[in-house]
C-alpha cells in the first residue's frame, strides 16, 4: 500500500491582493477546495495512510477535515517538518498529475495560477467521472439546483455551482466559473473570470479575466483588487460582517449628538485626535477621537460610522495602515473578515489601541472564537466597556 507526504505550499505572504481567510490548499477549484482533488486521488490509487506538512494555518486544515467524512483513516496534518518514513513526497501546488507551477512569485501570480487551476479542473473532467453536478451539453456543467433562463447562452468549457441563478440575456463562457448560490442578473457577460460562491452581479455587468467574491473585484490582468460600493454592480448574498442592522444604525444615530455634545464640552480644550483607518481593502475612514473621559465619550463621533452602516457597535478596533502592516498574514486575514467596533473584546483588558502590544491577542479572539464567544462575551460587557475611562 502507497503513503503519502502531502507538503502544503506557504504562500500567505504572496496573498495580498485576494488576502482570504484561508490556505491555498482550501482555495475552491471549481466545486472544491484543492485539498479535496488530492484526497480523492489518494482514495482512486489506494493510497493506505496521508499525512500533510502544512506551515500556512494548519489548523484551519485540520478544522476543515474534522467537519468531514473524506477519508476512512485518520489524516495527519503538522506544521513542521518530519521523518518521511518512506512514504512519497508531493507538493499541493496544483492538481494532481500536473507539473509544479514554476512562477508564483507574486500577489498577481498566485491569483493567475488559482484561476488557471480552474480551467485545468474543468479541462480534464468528464461525463465518466463522479461528480455531484452533470454535463448539461458538452463542456458546460451544472451544480444541482442551478437554474438559468431559456435565453441565457453559454460557451464551453464554463461551470456553473449548485443553486446558482443566471438571469435572462446573460452571457457565460468560455472558461467562467460560477460559484454556488450567486446570482447574475440579466444581461451579464462573464468571459475567462470567476464569480465566488454567495456574490450578486447586477444587470448590464461585463467581465473578463475577472474574479468578484461579495463586494471585492480583482482584475487577473492589472494584478489589483478594489471594493465596489454600489451593491448594484456586485455585492454579498446576504449581510457583511461589516454592515450593521437598522436597530443598531438607529441606536448610533440617536445617542451619537448627545455624546457628541458631552464630549466636545469636556473636552473643548483639546481638538480631536483625527486617525485614517482602513476598514476594507479599500475603504479608508477618518476617525476622530477626544482625549479625555470614557470611551461612550472618546468614541462618540465612531458612533456617525455605525449609523452609516460602516462599522459596529461591538467589533474589532480599527486599524490604521501602519497597524495593518504590523500583523502577520494570518492575523491579518482573521482581522479582515471580522467586523470593526466602536468597542471591542479588547477594552475590557485595558488595551485601547491596536497600537498595544497585546490588543491582537484579543482581537484574534473575538474574530475567530468558536460560535462567536468574544463577539458575545464584549457584547455582553458593553456598556461596562463604554463607561471604562482610560488611565492616561
Amino acid at each position: 500500500m502507497k503513503h503519502w507526504h502531502l507538503i502544503a505550499p506557504d504562500w500567505a505572504s504572496l496573498d495580498a491582493i485576494w488576502r482570504s481567510p484561508l490556505p491555498f490548499v482550501l482555495w475552491p477549484v471549481c466545486e472544491k477546495p484543492l485539498l479535496s482533488y488530492w484526497l480523492d486521488e489518494a482514495v482512486r490509487r489506494g493510497v493506505e495512510s496521508v499525512s500533510i506538512e502544512a506551515v500556512d494555518r494548519p489548523h484551519l486544515i485540520r478544522q476543515w477535515l474534522g467537519q468531514r467524512d473524506l477519508w476512512s483513516r485518520s489524516i495527519d496534518v503538522r506544521s513542521q517538518p518530519g521523518a518521511d518514513d518512506g512514504k512519497e513526497i508531493l507538493f499541493l501546488e496544483g492538481l494532481p498529475g500536473t507539473a509544479r507551477p514554476d512562477s508564483v512569485r507574486s500577489a498577481k501570480d498566485l491569483m493567475q495560477h488559482w484561476y488557471e487551476l480552474q480551467a485545468e479542473a474543468l479541462k480534464h473532467r468528464s461525463s465518466g467521472m463522479v461528480h455531484i453536478d452533470h454535463e448539461y451539453r458538452p463542456g458546460v456543467w451544472f451544480g444541482p439546483g442551478a437554474k438559468a433562463a431559456a435565453d441565457a447562452a453559454f460557451t464551453p468549457p464554463c461551470w456553473v455551482g449548485s443553486h446558482a441563478n443566471i438571469g435572462r440575456g446573460c452571457r457565460v463562457g468560455p472558461h467562467a466559473f460560477i460559484g454556488p448560490n450567486s446570482f447574475l442578473d440579466s444581461d451579464v457577460e462573464v468571459e475567462e473570470s470567476v464569480v465566488c460562491a454567495d456574490t450578486y452581479v447586477g444587470s448590464h455587468t461585463s467581465m473578463k479575466r475577472k474574479v468578484v467574491q461579495g463586494g471585492l473585484l480583482i482584475d487577473l490582468i492589472r494584478g489589483v483588487a478594489v471594493d465596489v460600493e454600489d451593491e448594484f454592480v456586485i455585492a454579498a448574498m446576504g449581510a457583511l460582517p461589516s454592515s450593521p442592522p437598522w436597530a443598531e444604525r438607529i441606536v448610533a444615530a440617536l445617542f451619537a449628538p448627545p455624546l457628541e455634545w458631552i464630549a466636545r464640552t469636556l473636552n473643548r480644550k483639546n481638538k480631536p485626535i483625527e486617525t485614517a483607518c482602513r476598514l476594507s481593502r479599500s475603504r479608508s475612514v477618518c476617525l476622530r477621537s477626544y482625549a479625555s473621559g470614557p470611551l461612550c465619550l472618546r468614541r462618540s463621533r465612531w458612533l456617525r460610522q455605525v449609523a452609516a452602516g460602516r462599522m459596529r457597535i461591538v467589533g474589532v478596533l480599527p486599524r490604521s495602515e501602519e497597524d495593518w502592516e504590523g500583523l502577520s498574514p494570518e492575523a491579518r486575514s482573521a482581522l479582515e473578515q471580522a467586523p470593526a467596533g466602536v468597542f471591542a473584546l479588547s477594552d475590557l483588558y485595558n488595551c485601547h489601541s491596536p497600537k498595544h502590544p497585546d490588543e491582537w491577542m484579543h482581537a484574534l479572539f473575538q474574530a475567530g472564537a468558536a460560535a462567536g464567544t468574544g463577539q458575545w462575551l464584549a457584547r455582553k460587557a458593553v456598556l461596562k466597556i463604554a463607561v471604562t475611562n482610560p488611565i492616561e
